[in-house]
């Protein structure tokens, strides 16, 4: 059992015996009237400024595989959440010009004290410290500077998150993972610290540009085809091909992505955003000049470091081959779950791909475009109307 103290999850999300749920989750009722020091430890989660907060934890059943309770499979577990939330607030953000709730890893950080087994003590257990104490004196409280926020249901790529936890349990279920399956737990490892707050109150460009260097990382890792060989931005290229990108503005291959020699096919926009960025994890890890457009886009002023995450899902999207693959059934009984999965599956893509093509216009330039759209709707309206 481990505790989030950063964010309130409203409803549970499962996967085969493991639960991220909130205190208002029957599980968490029944033990907490069994055990007075897990009731006491789950109440007293404040803020820094002494307001109480609901922690989510994550549970796991006793019966479930034995993989599945070890720190590695809970992590990947809590990855797997984190990814599926991070890049779609990012895509809401850009694509509608305001900021989701949830940006960065750090409202998923595990809380390091937690109560043991027995429940008769709270215990930590870190690379710096191993350390048991009283429940009566811990005062637990949430990560400076990281506001608690609710988790609500429609905060979550559902699509790209159940993909994520039926993996899961396929990985965690025996210690001979293929090679596919840990690469994707390793690169949601590092994407997970790839999307933490680069720092906190005294942020620069180099912070920036090393969370933009992690990202790059969690890329390769993803692609990496194995031992004895290398990834590098090609693979990643090839992957974002395997995307069914439907938006015109991300299926042109129109675009001289970092690498392109004149005999050599064009990209489309996903891989030209991706050379920019591995072109800048460059320039910051090997200690070369920094210019001005290195982490921003010349034309549209537009930074490099907020369309990493939306990238990293959609080549999570190629890797997980997460194509619409259906066709619609013939009974009518069907019919309405099948349109609903239908519309999930376009609608979460379908956010990746119009926030990716902002990076072609400035802020101001959309704004103008969006208001010149919604005055040209109301007026249509209102033409109806009479």
């Amino acid at each position: 059992m481990f505790a989030l103290p950063n964010v309130d999850v409203e409803e549970p999300i499962e996967a085969d015996g493991m639960a991220l749920v909130s205190l208002r989750d029957d599980r968490i009722h029944q033990l907490a009237q069994e055990h007075a020091n897990l009731a006491e430890y789950i109440g007293k989660f404040e803020s820094e400024f002494g307001n109480g907060i609901p922690p989510s934890i994550i549970i796991w059943r006793d019966d479930t595989h034995k993989l599945y309770s070890s720190i590695e499979a809970i992590n990947g577990f809590r990855d797997a959440v984190c990814l599926s939330v991070i890049p779609y607030g990012w895509a809401q953000t850009l694509r509608f010009n305001r900021p989701s709730d949830i940006l960065y890893g750090n409202w998923f950080s595990v809380y390091p004290w937690m109560t043991d087994k027995n429940y008769e003590y709270v215990v930590m257990h870190s690379m710096a410290q191993l350390a048991l104490h009283l429940v009566k004196e811990i005062k637990p409280q949430s990560t400076p500077g990281v506001t608690p926020r609710p988790l609500k249901p429609n905060m979550t790529d559902r699509t790209l998150l159940d993909a994520l936890l039926k993996r899961w349990s396929i990985r965690y279920q025996t210690e001979n993972a293929s090679w596919d399956d840990t690469a994707l737990f390793r690169s949601l490892n590092m994407a997970n610290v790839s999307s933490l707050l680069p720092s906190n109150a005294q942020v620069t460009d180099y912070d920036i540009g090393r969370g933009v260097a992690l990202w790059v990382s969690a890329f390769e890792i993803l692609v990496h085809p194995g031992e004895g060989q290398q990834s590098g931005f090609l693979q990643v290229y090839d992957i974002l091909d395997k995307v069914e990108w439907s938006l015109s503005e991300c299926k042109e291959k129109v675009y001289e992505a970092h690498g392109f020699k004149p005999d050599q096919q064009k990209r489309n926009i996903a891989c030209w955003i991706y050379g920019k960025i591995y072109n800048a994890r460059n320039q910051y890890l090997h200690g070369n000049p920094i210019k001005p457009d290195t982490l921003v886009v010349a034309g549209s002023k537009r930074h490099l470091f907020e369309y990493a995450p939306i990238l990293y899902r959609m080549a999570l999207a190629g890797f997980l081959g997460l194509n619409w693959t259906e066709t619609e059934p013939a009974e009518p009984k069907l019919l309405e779950d099948y349109r609903r999965r239908w519309f999930y599956y376009r609608h979460y893509q379908g956010d990746m791909e119009a926030a990716l093509a902002t990076i072609l216009v400035t802020k101001e330039e959309r704004k103008a475009r969006h208001d010149a759209e919604m005055k040209r709707v109301r007026f249509q309206t209102r033409g109806a109307t009479c």
